[in-house]
C-alpha cells in the first residue's frame, strides 16, 4: 500500500469522529439554559422532581390520573405534613427545606462578613481589649484570645440572622407550598400570601400596624419574588401539578415494587413448602 493510499485512510478516518464538545462551568451553565425540556428529561429535572421511572414504569399514566382524581385538597395536604416510612417527609417538605436550607446558610454567612469590621471596632472599645493588653507578655495568647471574642461575636451574629432571614424566607416557602399542594397548581399569588404572612408574624411584637405594614412590604416582595420563580418553573416545566404527577407516580412505583416482593416471597415459601 502506497503512502497516498495511507493518508487517505487516516483523513477519513479522522473525518467520521465525532467533535468534541467543550466542558466547563460556562459552557454546562449556557447548555442548560438553551435546553429545552421534554417528556422524561431527567438530566434538567433530576435536581427538582421526584423522578419517576418514566417509560419503564410499571404504572401507566391513565392511573396516575385516576389517582389524582379521586384526591381532595385536604388530602393532598395532610399527606404533605405526614411521616413517610420510605423517605421521613414527603416530596413537598423536602422541596421547601431543599430550598430553605441554603437559603438559610447563605444569609447568616453573608450578614456574618459584613458583620466583622464592625466587630473589630467594637472589640477596640469594648473591656476585653484591656485583658489583651495585660497579655503583651505572651502575643500569642493575646492573638488567640483576641480573635476567639471576634468568632464568637460572627457566630452569634450569623446564628440571629440565620434564624431571622432563613425563617422568614422558610415561612414564604411554605405558606406557598401549602396553597400550591392543596389546589395542585401554582402561582405567584401564593408567595404574595407567604410574604404577607412571614411579615406579619415578624412585626407581631410591635403592634397591629407594624403587622399590616410589614405583611404590606415583605406579600410585594414575595409577589415579585413569586412572579419571577414561576416563569422559572413555567419554562422548565416544574410546576406543581407536574411536580405531583410525578410524586404520585413514584409513589405508585414503590408500591408495585413493595407488592411485587411480597408476592416473590409468598411463591418462594410456597415451593420450600411444597419441596
Amino acid at each position: 500500500m502506497s503512502s497516498d493510499d495511507k493518508q487517505t485512510m487516516e483523513n477519513t478516518t479522522t473525518s467520521n469522529e465525532a467533535p468534541v464538545e467543550k466542558n466547563g462551568l460556562f459552557s454546562s451553565i449556557r447548555g442548560f439554559w438553551n435546553k429545552t425540556p421534554q417528556e422524561n428529561d431527567t438530566d434538567t429535572l433530576s435536581l427538582f422532581l421526584p423522578i419517576s421511572k418514566g417509560q419503564d414504569s410499571p404504572i401507566s399514566k391513565e392511573e396516575v390520573d385516576r389517582f389524582i382524581a379521586k384526591e381532595t385538597g385536604l388530602g393532598r395536604l395532610k399527606h404533605m405534613y405526614s411521616y413517610q416510612p420510605m423517605s421521613v417527609i414527603s416530596a413537598d417538605l423536602h422541596n421547601v427545606l431543599s430550598l430553605a436550607a441554603p437559603m438559610t446558610l447563605f444569609s447568616g454567612m453573608i450578614i456574618a462578613g459584613l458583620r466583622y469590621p464592625s466587630a473589630k471596632f467594637d472589640f477596640l472599645k469594648s473591656p476585653e481589649r484591656g485583658l489583651v493588653k495585660f497579655q503583651r507578655k505572651n502575643l500569642r495568647m493575646a492573638r488567640m484570645y483576641k480573635y476567639d471574642i471576634l468568632l464568637l461575636d460572627l457566630f452569634r451574629t450569623a446564628f440571629k440572622a440565620g434564624f431571622k432571614f432563613g425563617g422568614f424566607f422558610t415561612c414564604i416557602l411554605l405558606v406557598n407550598q401549602s396553597l400550591a399542594t392543596y389546589h395542585n397548581k401554582s402561582s405567584p399569588l401564593y408567595y404574595a400570601a407567604g410574604g404577607a404572612v412571614a411579615g406579619a408574624l415578624n412585626k407581631f411584637v410591635d403592634g397591629t400596624r407594624a403587622m399590616i405594614a410589614g405583611g404590606t412590604v415583605a406579600g410585594f416582595i414575595g409577589l415579585v419574588y413569586g412572579g419571577a420563580f414561576y416563569l422559572f418553573l413555567k419554562q422548565y416545566g416544574m410546576t406543581q401539578d407536574i411536580f405531583h404527577w410525578e410524586d404520585v407516580r413514584r409513589r405508585l412505583e414503590i408500591g408495585y415494587e413493595l407488592l411485587e416482593k411480597e408476592n416473590a416471597s409468598k411463591d418462594d415459601s410456597k415451593t420450600k413448602k411444597d419441596s
